[in-house]
């Protein structure tokens, strides 16, 4: 019988130790007892600074009598469950789908249809992932960008130029099937019981080219280059995508993860009447911080510890009905990057490799935006909020695509600054008032809750600390809506997924929420219910 052993603590610097020896440690006998020792999950709690160490939870096999007595605190000792299945039967009738977009949503569904024997073309408005590093690169270093390939649009979606992080607060079974598919696709196997699995950018876009050489060896169709510039509509349902060269691509379902940053898209679906509605978001700035130095506030007399990862953070500051100001997508040992995809509008973000060794920390440090803040009931007033704030921006910054910036100390006393802590920031930091590039009520939010922070982690708003303008692309502002068939509420055969459609905040609940799509779409060519897919999925990592 396989048992599964909780919250096991584990000192620094031992959790690497032999999994048979730990077991024994903790529940006596031989490491011989115990077969098949399987790490399940391991985390850090750094709760007490003075005893950080590691929690573990194992499953096994064992033939000798457990312990009857009580464990130690925290402890729990239980059969081990079942692993879920992914197999499926290939699907008798075949529909033709299209899935528009290469980011998770648009991938993890298109692996799943092919699970089912369902051969999709797949459409991608930017290049493959060698020329959209290219382009990338040029932007970030010479300032020049490109609206078709950028840190938005290209194979892999936004996440390809992030943090790679993996985890999730979704909670939902397919999480499993995600995470193993990164590794077979090349990701360290830690990633399985990480508690904050983290693939970086370096080896996401790796995964990302083996994920869409292995939907395209088992049948599926990429056209990179192309943009879906219509719907064909007949009968009263979605029969067809029309490129922007005027091609049209009949299909029985159209998948749409678009990404959040597609505004023509949003702009042809309200157009053609698709059901949409206004969504809260994020806006504010990243902030930026020696990495030592957050390490320092979170481990302490620890820091340094070989057994330690670069430290991350996560704060929140609740400001009254529906205001806040908080962490987002926090980076240990990254870069800000530069993630325009729009002329003449500036936008940042945050992104690492694996190895998380740049030796700066950064964060977005935003605050809530409601739909009451829009100004207008329109379904896409939140996208024309960002883009002016955006484009206020690329003015601040001398109307280049680098990035106004801001020392925390000047922003607080909204005076101007001269010379900018360091920043690894490309193509440059352009010294500027961040009070001209957001609103007024995300400024008062986060003036209000970086003097919080400061007593969270000391240093937080020290003279080492920078601010990078600005970070608006947090999640779409607009949720196109779906019924429990996963169509769109008004156009049947239309099926909106992923961060792009409001039902995903990451890359690995984009992803979940792609294969639901995948499954959805396979119930109406017969398949039965898949039981590991079927719970919902929330919005929001």
């Amino acid at each position: 019988m396989r048992y599964l052993i909780s919250n096991l603590p584990v000192d620094l610097g031992r959790e690497t130790m032999d999994l048979g020896r730990l077991l024994a440690l903790a529940l006596g006998g031989a490491a011989e007892d115990y077969t098949q020792p399987v790490l399940e999950r391991r985390s850090l709690d750094a709760r007490h600074k003075g005893a950080i160490r590691y929690q573990m939870t194992v499953s096994f096999g064992t033939g000798r009598a457990l312990p009857a007595g009580p464990l130690p605190p925290g402890v729990a000792l239980e059969p081990a469950p079942g692993r879920p299945s992914w197999a499926v039967a290939a699907v008798a009738r075949k529909p033709r789908v299209v899935v528009v977009g290469t980011g998770p949503a648009g991938t993890f569904c298109a692996l799943r249809l092919l699970d089912y024997g369902i051969e999709p073309i797949v459409l991608e408005r930017g290049p493959s992932m060698e020329e959209r590093v290219r382009r990338v690169e040029r932007l970030w270093n010479e300032g020049v960008l490109d609206p078709c390939a950028n840190a938005q649009f290209g194979e892999g979606g936004a996440g390809t130029f992030s943090d790679g992080k993996l985890a999730t607060r979704i909670g939902h079974p397919a999480i499993r099937y995600v995470l193993e598919t990164f590794v077979r696709c090349g990701a360290d196997p830690a990633i399985l019981f990480l508690a904050k699995p983290h693939v970086g950018t370096d080896v996401i876009r790796k995964c990302a080219v083996r994920m869409r050489k292995d939907a395209e060896n088992r049948g599926a169709d990429y056209r990179f280059g192309s943009r879906l510039a219509d719907l064909r509509i007949a009968d009263g349902r979605v029969r067809g995508a029309v490129l922007d060269d005027g091609e049209e691509i009949p299909c029985d379902a159209l998948v749409l993860a678009p990404g959040h940053s597609a505004r023509d898209t949003y702009e042809m679906l309200h157009r053609r009447g698709v059901a949409m509605r206004q969504k809260a978001f994020a806006m504010g700035v990243r902030i930026e911080h020696p990495q030592a130095l957050i390490d320092r506030a979170q481990y302490g007399a620890s820091a340094g510890h070989p057994a330690l990862p670069p430290a991350d953070y996560r704060l929140v500051c609740n400001l009254g009905p529906e205001r806040a100001a908080y962490s987002f997508c926090m980076c240990p040992g990254g870069e800000v990057i530069q993630c325009a995809s729009e002329e003449g509008g500036v936008v940042v973000n945050g992104m690492s490799n694996a190895r998380r060794d740049s030796g700066f920390a950064n964060s977005g440090l935003v605050a809530k935006v409601n739909t009451s803040d829009f100004g207008s009931g329109h379904p896409l007033a939140g996208v024309d909020l960002q883009r002016r704030w955006e484009q206020a921006a690329f003015r601040a910054a001398g109307e280049t695509y680098g990035a106004p910036a801001q020392s925390v100390q000047d922003f607080l006393r909204a005076r101007a600054t001269g010379r900018l802590p360091r920043t690894n920031f490309r193509p440059r930091a352009v010294p500027a008032d961040l009070g001209l590039c957001l609103p007024d009520f995300v400024q008062a939010q986060l003036r209000e809750g970086l003097p919080v922070f400061e007593r969270k982690i000391r240093g937080y708003t020290s003279r080492e600390a920078l601010l990078l303008g600005i970070e608006s692309r947090t999640s779409s502002p607009v949720q196109l809506l779906r019924g429990e068939d996963g169509q769109s509420a008004s156009h049947p055969g239309l099926y909106p997924c992923g961060e792009g459609a409001g039902f995903a905040g990451g890359i690995t609940s984009a992803a979940v929420d792609g294969l639901r799509a995948a499954e959805w779409i396979a119930r109406t060519a017969g398949a039965p219910v898949s039981i590991p897919f079927e719970r919902g999925a929330k919005t929001g990592d």
